[in-house]
């Protein structure tokens, strides 16, 4: 089993971890039309912390490399996390980011098929795959709710595809906004928290660090965002936005 150093990196104050862990998704058999929602009961998520085991990542950490044997899964209960894939070029591709009660560690014939590394402080909650089976068994309506989990990744995979399927890195850059204003407060907020770099942006956008650099320039010059630090965006035009993000 991997081990964890308990030590916290970075400033501020981080939002206090999820006691018991918890999975969050968009259904697709009920309550359409609705943003994410808790999977797990009460029940649930005590016997899944049963079987699991609380790990703190400070930023930065390397959680699992692409290739090791996937003997376990995990749900983040605080933090962000990117998963990518060194290419032959000398590239990277980030494939996706996971927040707070999401769901990472799905395997290929037994091996993990990215890399994933803590962008922020993470706590997440790792349980083998033996535990999980054996949850499975135990409670059959668990398993249901991790397969509602394990779709909702794959339908943002999709959202990805289409991301970096446009032309126009202004667009891709809107859409990825639109995606973390949506994982913060469900989209109600005109302040999105920008966890990642603008390295890493890149990396998940397909572009380079100096098409992302152009693009969030000109979202600032056209009025529709403003970029305060580093980490943090404010929406100053809510219709061009919206307008510019879900336009394909």
């Amino acid at each position: 089993m991997r081990k964890a150093s308990n030590r916290r990196s970075g400033g501020g104050t981080a939002a206090p971890a999820l006691r018991e862990p918890s999975l969050a998704a968009v259904p697709f058999l009920k309550f359409a039309g609705t943003g994410p929602i808790e999977l797990l009961s009460d029940a649930q998520r005590q016997q899944v912390r049963r079987r699991a085991v609380a790990r703190d990542f400070p930023a930065r950490t390397i959680v699992y490399r692409a290739g090791s044997s996937a003997d376990s899964v995990f749900v983040i209960g605080e933090g962000v996390v990117k998963s990518y894939r060194d290419l032959a070029s000398g590239r990277r591709r980030i494939a996706a980011f996971f927040f707070a009660r999401d769901l990472f560690g799905l395997a290929e014939s037994g091996y993990y098929v990215n890399t994933v590394q803590a962008i922020t402080p993470v706590r997440a909650y790792e349980i083998h795959v033996d535990a999980l089976t054996e949850l499975f068994a135990h409670d059959p309506d668990i398993e249901a709710q991790f397969l509602w989990k394990t779709v909702h990744v794959l339908r943002e995979a999709q959202h990805h595809n289409i991301i970096i399927g446009r032309r126009d890195a202004v667009g891709r850059v809107a859409m990825l906004l639109r995606l973390l204003r949506k994982q913060d407060s469900a989209g109600s907020n005109r302040n999105i928290p920008v966890p990642m770099s603008k390295s890493d942006i890149a990396d998940y956008l397909g572009l380079s660090l100096e098409a992302v650099v152009r693009a969030t320039r000109r979202l600032e010059r056209q009025g529709i965002v403003q970029f305060v630090g580093r980490h943090q965006v404010q929406i100053l035009d809510l219709r061009q936005f919206e307008a510019l993000a879900v336009a394909a």
